[in-house]
């Protein structure tokens, strides 16, 4: 599909055409809310709310647990009595991974007391207790503004890169300075696919090991959810130490088999007849387009590419993960 965007012209795969679709969603869902609570927020007028009940809900999703601030409230407005749950302006829930928060949010709403909440004029059934922006559209817009960049890189790249034919490896002449790479490259290889293994399996040990350590936590499952205080070397600690361990380790395998890889990619490129293609690595629009292609629809030269770059993009995001992880830890 061919797509004129002033003097260029986008060439989008069925791939890149869904995942700009879903980037215009993210960044219009995002943008909507973001004014929304802005409005909300600037417009909004003081009124006296009574609160009628407040709790921590613990809510059980595919990624995870999450705590939600739940809190009942009644107040009057021009005469008129409304009922409202709404604690943030946002069309979306807030919830939060770590309870502590949840219920910090909570504690200053105890039922049977007054607090102040706000209302728009324009809408007044629709009140808010706490006068600030939550953070998921921004979220939005980030991921949106990320996947259309990427959805545009892949327009933007040739149709078909990495199908490139190499010559006999008998016709290169060897390279006259060998890396430590080239040299111990099979042990790299060697090490980092063991590696990647061994902490793959052994991550999900210690989460299998810290799911059995929270089944036999007194009060967490059995009744109403309590913040677990975990000891270092305890049922709990324990494996959570062991899983952020291997999980590291998991990086730490995935750069190595990323060094290994560039290394022969360096290789395959010295066969590649002249002229010469740009370097995929270097023209990030050729690279995305060679991600989103199948492997047997690749040459050797790009199959090591994909294999590379893969490789590379996955350690990053594990590491962004595990920074995020540790930035709510603290």
């Amino acid at each position: 599909m061919k797509v004129s965007v002033g003097i260029t012209t986008l060439h989008l795969s069925q791939k890149s055409a869904l995942l700009l679709l879903l980037a215009t969603g993210l960044l219009g869902f995002g943008g909507y809310d973001y004014v929304q609570q802005s409005q909300a927020v600037d417009n909004a007028v003081a009124v006296q709310a009574t609160i009628t009940d407040s709790s921590v809900d613990r809510m059980d999703g595919g990624r995870g647990i999450d705590y939600e601030p739940e809190i009942q409230y009644t107040y009057k407005y021009q005469g008129e009595t409304y009922t409202s749950e709404q604690v943030f302006p946002s069309t979306g829930v807030r919830t939060y991974s770590d309870r502590s928060r949840a219920e910090s949010v909570v504690e200053s709403y105890e039922p049977g007391t007054t607090a102040r909440a706000y209302v728009s004029p324009a809408d007044p059934d629709d009140a808010f207790l706490i006068r600030e922006r939550t953070p998921f559209p921004l979220r939005a817009i980030t991921i949106g503004g990320f996947l259309s960049v990427i959805g545009v890189l892949a327009g933007l790249g040739p149709k078909n890169p990495g199908q490139q034919e190499l010559r006999p490896a008998n016709e290169m002449q060897s390279a006259q300075h060998e890396t430590w790479v080239d040299s111990h490259g099979e042990t790299l290889h060697r090490l980092s696919k063991q590696g990647l293994g061994v902490c793959f399996v052994g991550f999900w040990l210690s989460m299998v090991a810290l799911v059995f350590g929270l089944l036999n936590t007194p009060g967490e499952f059995g009744g109403p959810p309590q913040e677990i205080q975990a000891e270092l070397l305890g049922p709990i600690g324990l494996p959570m130490l062991a899983g952020f361990s291997f999980w590291v380790g998991m990086i730490l395998s995935l750069c190595l088999y990323g060094g290994w890889s560039f290394a022969e990619y360096q290789q395959l490129r010295r066969r590649l007849p002249d002229p010469k293609p740009p370097s995929p690595f270097r023209h990030p629009s050729r690279l995305i387009t060679i991600l989103g292609t199948e492997d047997n629809d690749l040459s050797e030269y790009g199959r090591r590419v994909r294999r590379t770059g893969w490789a590379l993009m996955i350690a990053a995001g594990m590491t962004a993960v595990l920074v995020h992880l540790l930035y709510i830890a603290s």
